[in-house]
């Protein structure tokens, strides 16, 4: 069997982008993934702690993911971005302890 990941979830809403993004993703997700990272390096010390790492822009693929039981841990920006709705969030939330997915937030 596969080592288990850990994920990093990068999502941006379209309302976060500014107007010189000219509509594109790259600005705000770079600035996101580069502060999940050193969010892991402040965590553990050296980056390669918490390899392999994977990096999710799909909610989709990330939660296939996890019922194949390949995560061992979610890093993400902020835990609201795994959901649009609070109930929606709850049952992610759910999902997760029942599969024993850690999730920690660079901001709480």
């Amino acid at each position: 069997m596969d080592e288990k990941v850990t994920a990093v979830y990068l999502m941006v809403r379209r309302n976060e982008l500014l107007p010189e993004d000219r509509g594109s993703y790259e600005r705000p997700l770079a600035e996101q993934k580069a502060a999940c990272i050193q969010f892991i390096k402040e965590k553990t010390g050296a980056s390669d702690s918490w390899e392999p790492l994977a990096f999710y822009h799909k909610r989709g693929d990330l939660l296939l993911d996890i019922e194949r039981e390949r995560v061992k841990r979610i890093i993400v920006q902020d835990k609201n971005r795994l959901a649009a709705t609070l109930e929606e969030l709850e049952g992610i939330l759910f999902e997760l302890r029942m599969a024993g997915v850690e999730l920690l937030a660079v901001t709480e």
